[in-house]
């Protein structure tokens, strides 16, 4: 029994401490190249111009029709307390 008791007391102890010297190291490299966005969307005279590549689109948000699309869910909030300003938001699945 007490034999039992001090190699479990040695083990429990070794078990411990191993690490506490240990001294493992890595290396993390990161490869790969930085690319422009290809979309973005601008606020030109109070119509929402949204640029992917060359195209250009002109959206009317005083005046949106509600167009399902897979995946994305388009909404349009009044700010509160001012009538003239909208917030667009996207919600994509």
């Amino acid at each position: 029994m007490k034999k039992s008791l001090l190699m479990g007391i040695i083990a429990l102890t070794y078990g411990m401490s191993a690490p506490t010297f240990a001294s493992d190291t890595a290396t993390l490299t990161i490869s790969g190249r930085v690319v422009e966005p290809t979309c973005s969307a601008d606020v030109v005279n109070n119509n929402v111009q949204q640029k992917c590549g060359q195209s250009l689109h002109l959206s009317n948000v005083s005046h949106v029709d509600p167009v399902p699309a897979k995946g994305v869910v388009t909404e349009v909030v009044s700010v509160p307390g001012d009538s003239l300003r909208q917030i667009v938001l996207n919600r994509y699945d």
